[in-house]
């Protein structure tokens, strides 16, 4: 893997180092700078739980983060620090995987500029999500199964099934990489003669067994998270015009990937001016990986609403595809000395900027807004997400003494929430999960199977509900609430304006108590719990 210094410098050229340092600079700025998202909260409540499986995701991304968080603590950029591992593999893998397959350490250089520079990945680098555990384990598995075939060492089957299984621990999208090998291993010859083999069996058996607690952890809950992954994929969207659908779908792709790296993909994986140096194993390998997520979430896509991120492992093989095109475009065999082609280069180049700036300006909308004014700034970005968290600690910090002094059960009493991300958040705040949960009217979360003894009405002297100017205005905010664990009245309201120039409130309520009167709900009947994105 590693070689000399000449050759090295020969693989990363200035320009691409160049490139490459860009793109690093900002990760590393939004991975230390942008402060920690409900989601991701929500994660580390997991990690302090440990379970087989949760009910949202499998429970790979808890498991990873429980280590960084026992040893360096709960800051925000430690809990990260499974992101910055999955961004790390990547580059590393495509590295070597793209010198191997084509021979060239260029071809490694260009596979780390097309992986770290995707709007996908860079966004994925400084939010530690199920996805960072599914993909550090995916470009295991395609790094092993190319090495097992083009290398003629089979036993590295094992080694493939088991991360393989890894990758299914950190999301169950993970079962179309089995599915791609399976498929690229019947389209070769080398593969055929692999399948008469035992070791790809093996790999297989292994990757079953990886999977074992999941299967155990759903098999003792009635496959409740399968339910729910399967129902969330083929829910019927209100917009259900199948031309509507594919048409959303593919400009998803074309958001995480740009668009111009997304056709880029596709056409290398049909050799056009592309990787003719990979084998027969090669090219299905890499090809089939690439179009099978694609194919089959978009298949999905006609009648649900599909997530952009759902088909993200496509884009391990089609990074690949894509270094060995631009390997082979960009220095043609015949071009003098391997000088690069100047009007190609600059193309990339201006490619590859254009990118990053994007993405960039979308963590940052602040900066798009001393430009183009309020109007052009992006709204929801994480940025956004991350915003008034601070201001609801202070008021935590302030309210929460004289809500325990009036309440029977001291600083023992629950705080429940109006959704499980922002319920994570309030537990990473106060560094109390056991002593956090959710109303039983918000969306079915892990919260509702652990059963808290906080969701014990008695117990209960804390309702925090967040609302967004888009969905009320300040004068409509309720001031009292029934909710299924009783009646609420409003004690105080945090106001944070956002970096997009939204507004959020924060709206912290107490049990209504059998002394006050409990007249109806003032603006509305119950809590409106919101739906964080997955």
């Amino acid at each position: 893997m590693f070689l000399e210094p000449s050759r090295e410098r020969r693989a990363f050229p200035p320009w691409l180092l160049l490139l490459l340092a860009l793109t690093l600079a900002g990760n590393v700025l939004a991975w230390l700078g942008l402060g920690l998202l409900p989601d991701e909260a929500y994660y580390w409540v997991w990690s302090q739980r440990l379970e087989l499986s949760y009910f949202d995701h499998p429970p790979l991304v808890a498991w990873l983060m429980r280590p960084f968080t026992d040893l360096f603590g709960d800051g925000a950029a430690v809990i990260r620090l499974p992101a910055v591992l999955s961004w790390l593999v990547g580059a590393v893998l495509a590295y070597d995987l793209a010198r191997r397959a084509y021979g060239q350490p260029r071809a490694g250089g260009l596979a780390v500029l097309v992986w770290t520079t995707l709007p996908l990945v860079q966004a994925g680098f400084h939010i530690v999500t199920p996805d960072s555990a599914l993909i550090i384990f995916t470009w295991c598995t395609y790094y092993l199964a190319w090495r097992a075939v083009e290398e003629h060492r089979p036993a590295l089957w094992g080694l493939t099934g088991i991360c393989a299984g890894l990758a299914l621990l950190g999301k169950y999208p993970a079962v179309l990489i089995l599915g791609g090998l399976f498929l690229a291993l019947l389209m070769s010859r080398a593969g055929r003669r692999q399948l008469a083999g035992p070791w790809p069996w093996f790999g297989a058996l292994l990757a079953l067994v990886t999977f074992i607690p999941v299967l155990a952890w759903n098999w003792r809950h009635d496959w409740i998270s399968f339910a729910f992954q399967l129902g969330h994929g083929v829910q019927r969207s209100v917009a259900a015009d199948p031309w509507t659908m594919l048409l959303m779908f593919v400009g998803g792709q074309m958001a995480v990937a740009m668009p111009w790296t997304f056709l880029a993909m596709a056409g290398a994986s049909f050799g056009r001016g592309g990787p003719r140096a990979l084998s027969g194993y090669g090219r299905a390998l890499f090809a089939t990986g690439f179009w099978l997520p694609l194919l089959v979430f978009g298949a999905a896509g006609l009648t649900a609403d599909s997530g952009p991120n759902w088909p993200e492992t496509a884009y391990v093989p089609g990074t690949i595809l894509l270094a060995g095109a631009l390997n082979r475009w960009l220095y043609p065999p015949a071009r003098a000395r391997g000088r690069a082609r100047p009007l190609l280069l600059g193309l990339v180049v201006l490619a590859v900027l254009t990118g990053v700036l994007l993405v960039n300006l979308l963590r940052f909308p602040h900066w798009l807004q001393q430009v183009a004014g309020e109007d052009m700034t992006p709204k929801r970005t994480q940025l956004s997400q991350a915003y008034g968290w601070d201001q609801v600690d202070a008021e935590l910090r302030r309210l929460l003494p004289e809500v325990e002094a009036t309440h029977p059960r001291g600083a023992d009493c629950g705080i429940i929430v109006g959704n499980h991300a922002s319920a994570g958040m309030v537990a990473w705040l106060l560094d109390a999960p056991q002593r956090v949960g959710v109303t039983m009217q918000a969306r079915m979360s892990q919260y509702h199977l652990w059963a808290r003894e906080a969701a014990v009405p008695e117990r209960l002297c804390l309702f925090i509900e967040k609302y967004d100017r888009e969905d009320r205005e300040r004068d409509d905010i309720p001031g009292r609430l029934s909710l299924p664990e009783g009646e609420w009245r409003q004690l105080s309201v945090v106001e944070a304006k956002n970096p997009d120039l939204s507004l959020r409130w924060y709206v912290f309520y107490v049990p209504v108590t059998q002394e006050e009167p409990a007249g109806a709900a003032q603006g509305a009947d119950a809590a409106e719990p919101d739906a964080d994105a997955e």
